[in-house]
Parts: structure tokens; sequence; C-alpha cells
């Protein structure tokens, strides 16, 4: 079986370890799918295991790679945030990569954003406007009865995202939350506000595991 979660051991190896051993036709959101294949959290489970993945990406030149290397998911041109409006989505251009890596969002954090200047120049990126939509719109307009994996990645817009699961009735048995912008106490404080509750479950480098309780 081939892992493709970022880091060591990998994202999508924990998730199967510790809370998804062979279990089939399961249900996963991935928010900040990139092209689906890099650093993917949820393609391993599809190709394994039959499980219905549904991919955010809002980048419109990535997410033709992503309807590429993953046309038996659910992919989504849109991102996810509190409302359903048009956003500004910022992709800064890095040195080597260009405009192709994982660092876009509509809401940087100041510390990240200047990460990024440092790192790519103060007026080296892209505005594009995106759609945006709630996670509890996604979930009515699909018709998800259940979802037993949330993977979240939105480079600093996670608490806008959470914002929008209030008041949703089908939320995920295990939520990963990348934490790299943010502090881990906060965003537990944050989840809260859901109606089930969630327990810090395990940390693994940037990317907090919560379970419901």
């Amino acid at each position: 079986m081939n892992y493709y979660g970022q880091f060591n051991p990998p994202v999508d190896k924990i998730l199967h370890d510790k809370y998804f051993q062979n279990t089939f036709n399961d249900v996963s959101l991935e928010a900040g799918a990139f092209d689906g294949l890099i650093d993917s959290c949820t393609k391993f489970f599809e190709e394994n295991y039959n499980w219905k993945t549904i991919n955010i990406e809002p980048l419109p030149h990535i997410f033709n790679i992503l309807q590429s290397n993953r046309p038996n998911s659910i992919n989504l041109e849109i991102a996810l945030s509190n409302c359903e409006n048009i956003s500004i989505f910022r992709n800064y251009k890095h040195p080597n990569l260009n405009y192709d890596w994982g660092n876009g969002s509509i809401n940087h954090s100041i510390k990240h954003r200047i990460e990024l200047e440092t790192l790519c120049g103060s007026n080296n990126y892209l505005d594009i406007p995106v759609k945006c939509i709630t996670y509890k719109q996604i979930i009515k307009d699909l018709n998800i009865d259940k979802l037993e994996l949330f993977v979240l990645d939105v480079e600093g817009n996670e608490f806008n995202v959470i914002d929008g699961m209030i008041g949703c009735d089908i939320l995920p048995d295990v939520f990963v939350i990348e934490h790299g912008h943010t502090n881990i106490d906060i965003i537990t404080d944050k989840l809260k506000i859901l109606n089930n509750n969630y327990k810090l479950d395990f940390v693994s480098y940037v990317n907090s595991y919560y379970i419901k309780i």
C-alpha cells in the first residue's frame, strides 16, 4: 500500500493505523486538497478501501490537475469559509515552485504573511476571486449523511471554516486540523462551538487529530 501524505509518518498512515484500519466505504472531506496527489490525506483510502472522497481546491490551475489526478472523487473548485460569497485568494509566487505550491489562502495570519513576503517578495503574488461556501452547505448540497474524516488545511482560515460548521448535524468522527499558523489550545477551545465537542487525541508535526467525545 502506498501512502501519499506529508511528513514521516505520513498523515494518511497515522489515520490508517490509529483510526481507520480496514474500514471500507467511508466518507472523507479534504479542504486544501491541492492536486489530489502530493501530500494527499485521502487518496490512500479511496485507492485501497473504496472511500467516497470529497476534495476542495479553489485555485483554478491546480484544480484542473486535481480533476485529472482524482477522477473518481467529488472535486469542488471552491473555498470553505463562514459564509457564501466571493473572496480574494492570495497566492504568493515561490522562487522555485512558481505558483504551484500550497500556501495560498483567503485569510493568511499576519505571521504567515510576513514569512511569505520574506520568501517570495512583498508584491509577488496573485489575487484570485474564488467562490466561498460553508461546510454546512456542502453537506446539504451533497446529501452527506455521515462523515468519518475531515482534513482541514486552509493556511489560516481554519476558524472561519469551523464557524461555517455551526448548526450542521453531520460532523466528522475524526477531524484533522493543521495548527501551524495558530495555537493548538485556541483550536481546541474553538471547537467547543460545535454541537459535538471534540477531544484532542494526537499531535504530529503541524497537525492536530481530534475525535468526537
